[in-house]
């Protein structure tokens, strides 16, 4: 049986911006070359007399400690300027190879970004990585809905050359493996059930999550009637009718979401005080910091502020930028986690509700960064003041503005896995890792 290639319904339309994109994807990157595109690339320059040709051999490197262990995929390594820039990076914002050799003899890095391909089964799907500027555009404001669809391979960059980012031969002989595709058709279902709000719906998830919990997991022995039960009963509309109504009534008046986002923001600054991500963080802590001050609920220079009246502060903003932007902040939302869902693989997790848990924490990190940010913040104050109507220039501005938060937040948190375990590993040791916790971060 031939492979059938799916990709979500705006990713054949995308095309890189080029110089023309506000940011770049060839710095900071651990670019490494397996040795058949490296062959090509040193082949290629040479047949062609290229000039490039001894800056191919001083910048990018063979790892001879890779190729005693007999490594194939990480067999050349490209070596960086010293301001982190890749060498081959021209002023216009264009990469010296593709402009010269086109896309073959490229890294499969440089080659695919922000694209990402899953195998299951006879199925190849297409995905995107949201660290992308452009590719946050197309799936966040993009017409259609986030979905996926039957494609020609033609849409790659390389039709018959393309790296597989996970793979799952099925059937996989494992309980939790074999059953993956039909858990996570329920868990898109959810985030995409429109005629409920977002936190319903990410409560429809954890709920889900949890029951599996008890008999679907990496250890699991087979349970087919349990799990075709709750496969049935993740379609009735009574049981979610009734979750709906508990999540609107739940209020509580702990911090304890603000405890933990606060906690893992500020360590990432600290960690990593130079990228652009820590200063959006600099610049909200800032911004609260000055609103606590001129209220005197808190001295003006205090490093971790209050969790209570930052709660306080955070409300607030929400509430007042949700006036004018709430629907579409809803949508582009349960599109992040929908793109979430097929471009990350649950089954990598020993169990559901660990994945499904730190993808609700993740995007409460995310939530308050946009909710906190102060251009956000002043825009929404501006439309408010002068009538309440939103202009199109504005709707352009705000989008704009959330473009610049997401991709940030997913080149610093979304695909860093390290920094994703230091937070598991923080929530796990706090005891946080438990139903009970997941309705103050869905009610974020």
């Amino acid at each position: 049986m031939g492979l059938t290639f799916k990709s979500f319904n705006y990713l054949p339309g995308f095309s890189c911006l080029g110089g023309d994109c506000e940011d770049t994807c060839c710095k900071d990157w651990d670019i490494w070359f397996d040795q058949s595109h490296y062959q090509l690339l040193a082949d290629t320059a040479e047949q062609k007399g290229s000039e490039l040709t001894k800056k191919i051999n001083t910048h990018i490197l063979i790892d001879n400690s890779n190729q005693e262990t007999g490594s194939e995929l990480r067999y050349a390594r490209l070596k960086l300027e010293k301001d982190g820039s890749c060498p081959f990076l021209l002023n216009d914002g264009w990469c010296e190879l593709h402009r010269e050799f086109g896309e073959q003899p490229l890294s499969n890095v440089c080659a695919y970004f922000p694209r990402v391909l899953s195998r299951q089964g006879n199925t190849i799907e297409l995905s995107g990585a949201l660290s992308c500027p452009e590719m946050v555009r197309q799936c966040l404001f993009g017409e259609n809905n986030v979905e996926l669809i039957e494609v020609k391979s033609s849409i790659l960059p390389r039709p018959d050359d393309y790296p597989l980012t996970r793979e799952l031969n099925l059937p996989a002989d494992n309980f939790y493996y074999d059953n993956f595709v039909d858990v996570r058709d329920v868990l898109i279902k959810f985030a995409g059930l429109e005629g409920f709000p977002l936190i319903s719906r990410l409560y429809f998830m954890a709920s889900f999550a949890n029951r599996l919990g008890l008999f679907y997991h990496l250890e699991a022995e087979t349970a087919d009637n349990l799990l075709a039960n709750e496969l049935k009963q993740a379609s009735s509309l009574s049981m979610l009718e009734r979750m709906d109504d508990y999540v609107s009534k739940f209020d509580s008046t702990e911090p304890v979401a603000i405890i933990v986002v606060q906690a893992v923001l500020q360590l990432r600054m600290q960690q990593f005080s130079h990228e652009k991500y820590s200063q959006v963080i600099k610049r909200i802590f800032s911004h609260y910091g000055e609103l606590m001050t001129k209220q005197s609920q808190v001295p003006g220079k205090e490093e971790v502020l209050p969790a209570e009246e930052l709660w306080q502060q955070f409300t607030r903003q929400r509430v007042s930028i949700d006036e004018l932007f709430s629907e579409e902040l809803e949508n582009c939302f349960s599109r992040y986690i929908i793109n979430c869902l097929y471009r990350e693989w649950f089954i990598t997790m020993p169990d559901l509700f660990t994945y499904v848990h730190m993808l609700i924490i993740r995007l409460a990190i995310l939530r308050f960064l946009v909710y906190s940010h102060p251009d956000i913040y002043q825009l929404a104050q501006e439309i408010k003041h002068r009538d309440g109507s939103v202009k199109e220039d504005e709707k352009k501005l705000f989008r704009n503005y959330l473009v610049d938060v997401v991709y940030k937040n997913s080149r610093a948190i979304d695909h860093n896995t390290a920094f994703l375990q230091v937070v598991y590993d923080a929530i796990h040791e706090q005891q946080m890792m438990t139903f009970e916790y997941s309705l103050p971060f869905i009610k974020f």
